[in-house]
């Protein structure tokens, strides 16, 4: 009992964060303790309008499209999984397409109210996801915890066209 509350004290008094707040420091804490700049630098957060169309077969057959997102940076430059991730959701479904990064080869994954399909990592060389927010397409099997397979097929298309000359 006294060794849990002793943790406890410790464990608060670590986490205060009262000391950066004194020292004017803005960094998060662990950037702050690195000794190298680049592992301290952080890119920004960036979300980026796309559209996108999505159509499946198998378990779950649909067909939607519209407004979606990409998000790319908001991670230090050495974090490992994906540089981008593409989203389109509507009240039923929910695709996310994740691109390659550090030690993350990326992935598919299809929610559709409390069901939830993922693409296999043995897949992931054949997907098209921009790390860098542009575009993706896949066509890819994702499968179900308890093995229903859906095929599916999307296509984003992120930020503004360009100009045709």
């Amino acid at each position: 009992m006294i060794l849990s509350a002793c943790s406890l004290v410790l464990a608060t008094a670590a986490c205060s964060g009262d000391d950066d707040k004194d020292k004017g420091d803005k960094e998060p804490a662990d950037a702050a303790t690195s000794t190298d700049p680049k592992e301290r630098r952080k890119r920004i957060a960036k979300t980026t309008n796309c559209t996108a169309e999505v159509s499946t077969t198998g378990a779950y057959e649909a067909e939607w499209g519209g407004e979606a997102q990409v998000r790319t940076g908001g991670k230090t430059v050495d974090a490992t999984g994906p540089k981008a991730v593409y989203t389109l959701a509507d009240k039923k479904n929910r695709v996310s397409l994740y691109s390659p990064g550090p030690e993350f080869k990326g992935s598919v994954s299809l929610s559709v109210g409390d069901l939830a399909y993922s693409s296999d990592p043995a897949d992931a060389e054949s997907l098209d996801i921009d790390k860098r927010g542009k575009s993706a397409s896949v066509d890819v099997t994702l499968t179900s915890i308890d093995g229903q397979t859906v095929d599916l097929v999307a296509d984003f298309t992120c930020g503004k066209p360009k100009k045709k000359q």
